[in-house]
């Protein structure tokens, strides 16, 4: 792990293999361990750099207001820090809302975007589910808040069979995470909306979904697709919101196959 200084605060991040760059964005309370099923896959083939966003993991969590255009602006300023003229973005969930904002922000540093599990802006749908994991967090901190997030984004026939590790989860999760900081991260996704503005987007792009995902459902997956020209729209069968933790082996040769052809 390393640490460097961006804008107000340190950001914390991982780094693997060398050639062009790939840059992973994680989710909502994530961070950048939730990538060690892939990036060593991925580092076969590219200079894998994984960071923590603001307010999550290892990096600074300053007690403020939070949006996707300023942890866009962080990412930015990571790039720079890093000699990144450009790079393949991936980006999961909350992490591809950034990309999104990234790539409208700074299109001449993003040669390709994939998008997995991801919203452009939020419907009432989502609206409800973010309303729901806010409340959690009030309610009875990140436990409260964890319990919650098993319910929207984990297919249950996972949850099940894997009752030890989402333990381990959120026992990690409890340690590393501060309430209030995941707080303005949720209201900074509830915030979010480029729905208009994504057919801007011009770089080559796939989009993954699973077919079971609850928390951001295909139709706004399919809204995505429709609006930025030529994109590929990929489903995978038998999985929930957390692809890159349910189905990492087939996430990372769907990422890798896009890749390859750009």
């Amino acid at each position: 792990m390393s640490k460097v200084d961006v804008r107000d605060i340190e950001i914390n991040y991982h780094e693997e293999g060398t050639g062009f760059p790939l840059v992973l964005i994680h989710g909502l309370s994530g961070d950048q361990a939730g990538w060690v099923w892939v990036m060593p896959e991925f580092s076969k083939h590219y200079r894998t750099i994984a960071p923590d966003v603001r307010g999550h993991g290892d990096s600074g969590k300053p007690d403020m207001p939070y949006s996707i255009q300023q942890f866009s602006a962080d990412l930015f300023a990571l790039f720079q820090k890093l000699k990144i003229r450009q790079a393949h973005l991936l980006g999961f969930s909350m992490g591809a809302a950034i990309a999104q904002q990234f790539v409208l922000d700074h299109p001449e540093r993003v040669k390709s975007l994939i998008l997995v599990s991801t919203f452009s802006h939020t419907d009432v749908h989502l609206h409800k589910a973010f309303i729901r994991l806010r409340k959690s967090l009030d309610r009875g901190g990140y436990s409260t808040f964890f319990d919650e997030m098993v319910k929207l984004a984990f297919n249950p026939d996972f949850v099940t069979a894997n009752t030890h590790f989402m333990e381990e989860v959120k026992a990690r999760g409890i340690k590393i995470n501060s309430p209030t900081a995941i707080a303005h991260a949720t209201e900074a996704c509830m915030k979010f909306n480029v729905k208009n503005r994504i057919s801007q987007i011009s770089v080559p792009t796939l989009i993954i979904s699973g077919r079971e995902d609850t928390f951001t459902p295909l139709a706004i997956s399919e809204q995505i697709h429709q609006s930025i020209h030529s994109s590929q729209w990929k489903i995978l069968e038998g999985v929930g919101h957390n692809i890159y933790i349910e189905k990492p082996a087939i996430l990372a040769q769907a990422v890798l196959e896009f890749l390859g052809r750009q």
